[in-house]
């Protein structure tokens, strides 16, 4: 039984929402590192509900599925099964929290969905240009064409529009990628005075236990020098008045909208080259493999795919 003279769950929980590729796991290293605060690794897994099943959601599928996360499998969190879906992630979170530290956790997506969850949350917006999310998603294999490589950047800003509109501006710190390369001791400052600590010289200690190294302002607008004039235009004939809005400011090109045969082409390249890079980091047989138990339902064939699939990536994350 939950002690009603505790906080409940999540009450001093702060939530880092951003695009994959916009800077969260830089952020979470500096905010981890930093002694009163706790930032165990991105986690949206909290935020996606399994199937229902009955009328309630299936938590037997809901586990299965956390079998196969690597950061719920390196936290060691336990499942009760007694507990339906939203109470069951307010349980992740007592776990997580600790009373030395304030929690945040870093979340890609669904981020209108976590008031119903935790009411009282507050959320760190990190921004980073599309263009480079854009690229860099090109280098994980998540698109073979900037056209595609900027979705997951929309989808996620669209979700904290819709989080924006739910909450109180004062609940809401935001944070460019970009500022933080630049200035990462004043930005940090100011992060730390929404999350209610002094700054702490720590945050900038990562690189000495990490594969990350020091922020680097050479890393803003990569785009510039790498993206094609055809590229750039692609992006922000998509991004529309998007770009704008951020604080971003557009080139000099005139923005580039395809019709029906040239989105068709770039869908059959998108798929192409993501084909070409599964090849080259999971072999012919494993790529061969997952594309087969995507189509027959053999789950013990499919779960044995997947886990292979991801001890692969594993070894490619930093």
């Amino acid at each position: 039984m939950t002690d009603p003279t505790k906080p409940a769950a999540g009450d001093d929980i702060v939530f880092v929402c951003g695009a994959l590729r916009s800077g969260t796991t830089l952020l979470r290293l500096m905010v981890n590192d930093h002694p009163a605060l706790s930032n165990p690794g991105e986690m949206d897994f909290l935020l996606e509900p399994p199937p229902k099943k009955n009328g309630r959601h299936d938590m037997a599928a809901y586990a299965h599925e956390l079998s196969f996360n690597r950061v719920f499998e390196k936290l060691k969190l336990t499942i009760d099964p007694a507990l339906g879906y939203e109470d069951q992630v307010r349980e992740f979170v007592r776990q997580l929290q600790s009373p030395a530290k304030r929690l945040s956790i870093n979340i890609h997506r669904h981020f209108d969905r976590i008031p119903a969850i935790f009411p009282k949350a507050r959320f760190v917006r990190l921004l980073r240009d599309p263009r480079d999310v854009a690229k860099s998603s090109i280098g994980m294999g998540w698109a073979g064409n900037v056209y595609f490589g900027v979705d997951h950047w929309i989808a996620s800003e669209r979700d904290f529009e819709k989080l924006a509109a739910m909450v109180e501006p004062a609940r809401i710190h935001t944070l460019k990628y970009e500022d933080l390369l630049r200035e990462p001791v004043d930005r940090l400052i100011d992060l730390c005075t929404f999350l209610g600590v002094h700054f702490d010289p720590a945050m900038l200690n990562y690189p000495s236990h990490t594969t990350y190294g020091p922020p680097d302002p050479k890393l803003i607008g990569q785009w510039k020098r790498e993206l094609s004039p055809e590229e750039i235009a692609l992006i922000e004939g998509k991004i529309g008045d998007m770009l704008k809005a951020r604080g971003y400011e557009r080139s000099h090109l005139s923005p580039v909208i395809p019709g029906a045969i040239r989105k068709s082409m770039l869908a059959h390249e998108n798929r192409l080259r993501r084909w070409r890079f599964s090849l080259g980091r999971n072999g012919v047989f494993l790529t061969g493999l997952d594309l087969l138990t995507r189509r027959l339902p053999v789950e013990p064939l499919r779960d044995l795919t997947r886990r292979r699939l991801a001890s692969r990536e594993a070894r490619f994350l930093k």
